[in-house]
């Protein structure tokens, strides 16, 4: 086990006056900022926040436009250096790579004489893909700026775009100057429909989906056709009041444990057009995350074969590409639970079969390489009658937030929990899981950041004994109540309206009360 907690900040500090130079403008001076890879000393892209002003002026303080610079939804993105021409006086930025990078915070003070040079060398805290993971963001809105550049600039490796959309060109960058950053796997087959994300839909499919009268006759008829073999389905709604019916359906591969509810422009206090429990504390910024993280696993508990996904969502606003990623790991031979050192995807295709393998970590912060037995996420433990399992959880974790606490979650009670210093002193041994019967294992990491959820959270591992998988009437109880809900809000429905849902939601009560 390998642990690595670093500082949320590294202060670096730019001095820009200089007195004899000329002016550069009327109004202010200059600055040219550059940037590079502190070990490998390469120009590097990432989005950059700059504020003008020495000292914060408060919570909703919103970076500054950069002239001559990509959006980057919070910030800009530097494409390697940036010619900063501004009104004299003090400013501040704010240097972030995606979360393998240390967050750089500097200053620095324009005088209309002022005509200056920096460059800040970026340190890389962990690569994760030097250790065979590769991060993905699984839900990209369409925006006219520039997908491959924004990646670049966040170190994100693979994206799923919600269809294609003309970009503008990238400024000071010709055409004939590519952008170094590899791999860069962009996918444009992927379109979200009233909570359901699908991807693999050719464009005549894609264009059917608002003129069905509801999700859940969409989601039969696509998955049900011959264009629907290769299709894949994920919840990118949780919330949405048909989950429980999606899940009965048998039709979904996946579900966003991270998504459009975690954003860096606004705190997300509440679920919108969907279920959440009458205790639901709408002022605790973390409480919505935490319950998205509960529906999943309850529906591993249930038995349901789904695998995490993460990304910005379609209503992801102003929050940087990949911000919730999931990282996928393989051995290159398609067999990426059967090895302890993994290597990355050799392919486009090759990640996304690890997706939906399940061998996978998501997260908007930590970064987590976990193995339990041995073996990665996705791996099904086989085990007889009488048998004893015994199954040793490790982890590397290299993080920027303070953590709060890990915890091994097994058939969704808590096998282990402990504080990093806790863990620390223990010589961060995990106490084996000692299984006897079916069910699941997954390991999460939970830290300190005040404004919504921010964790790590792994795909399931398997535990199957005579070749069945564990079903808790716990949580088929929660489906259940959930369904019962969705009913009493249908039965307000006109019934011309209703009759459409009417075999959806029969064929869904039949499945958990088999259940």
């Amino acid at each position: 086990m390998k642990l690595r907690q670093r500082s949320a900040h590294w202060a670096f500090t730019v001095g820009v006056l200089v007195s004899g130079a000329s002016p550069c403008l009327a109004a202010g001076g200059s600055l040219t900022l550059q940037l590079d890879d502190e070990s490998t000393g390469q120009s590097v892209i990432s989005r950059v926040e700059f504020y003008r002003g020495a000292a914060p002026s408060g919570r909703s303080e919103k970076p500054m436009p950069v002239r001559q610079t990509v959006s980057a939804g919070i910030g800009v993105v530097v494409d390697r250096s940036v010619l900063l021409e501004l009104p004299d006086g003090p400013y501040r930025f704010r240097i972030i790579r995606g979360p393998e990078y240390r967050v750089i915070n500097g200053t620095f003070e324009l005088e209309k004489t002022s005509l200056d040079e920096k460059t800040v060398a970026l340190p890389r805290m962990v690569d994760m893909a030097a250790e065979g993971w590769l991060a993905g963001d699984c839900c990209v809105t369409p925006s006219a700026e520039s997908v491959p550049l924004r990646m670049a600039s966040e170190d994100l490796h693979v994206a799923a775009v919600l269809g294609k959309r003309p970009a503008k060109p990238i400024p000071h960058r010709d055409a004939d100057d590519p952008i170094d950053h590899a791999p860069l796997w962009i996918r444009t087959d992927v379109s979200c429909d009233r909570g359901l994300a699908y991807y693999g839909l050719d464009e005549q499919a894609a264009q059917t989906l608002s003129s069905t009268e509801n999700s859940l006759e969409h989601l039969v008829a696509v998955v049900g056709s011959e264009t629907g073999t290769d299709v894949k389905i994920g919840i990118e709604n949780p919330f949405a009041w048909e989950l429980p019916v999606w899940l009965a359906s048998g039709k979904v591969h996946g579900i966003f444990v991270m998504g459009d509810w975690l954003r860096l422009d606004k705190r997300v206090l509440s679920v919108r057009n969907g279920h959440a429990p009458s205790s639901f504390s709408l002022g605790e910024p973390t409480q919505v995350g935490r319950y998205a993280e509960r529906i999943y696993r309850h529906a591993l508990d249930a038995g349901i074969p789904l695998v995490p996904l993460a990304g910005g969502g379609d209503a992801s606003a102003r929050t940087p590409i990949g911000y919730n990623r999931l990282y996928v790991t393989s051995d290159g031979s398609g067999i990426a639970d059967d090895v302890s050192s993994p290597t990355q995807p050799a392919s486009d295709q090759a990640w996304w079969e690890g997706v939906w393998a399940g061998n996978s970590v998501a997260t908007n912060g930590p970064l987590l390489r976990p193995l339990v037995g041995g073996k990665l996420p996705g791996h099904v433990f086989q085990g007889r009658s009488g048998e004893v399992l015994r199954l040793q959880p490790e982890l590397n974790l290299a993080v920027r937030d303070p953590v709060d606490y890990l915890e091994v979650i097994h058939n969704n009670r808590v096998h282990y929990s402990a504080r990093l210093d806790e863990f620390a002193k223990s010589g961060g041994e995990i106490p084996a899981i000692m299984a006897q019967e079916s069910g699941w294992v997954i390991l999460r990491v939970m830290t300190l950041h005040e404004d919504h959820y921010r964790a790590a959270v792994t795909a399931p591992w398997w535990i199957e004994f005579d070749g069945r998988r564990r079903v808790s009437q716990e949580s088929v109880r929660f489906f259940q109540d959930w369904l019962s809900q969705y009913e009493q809000r249908l039965a307000r429905l006109p019934p011309e309206e209703l009759a459409g849902f009417v075999p959806f939601i029969r064929a869904a009560r039949r499945f958990w009360e088999n259940r």
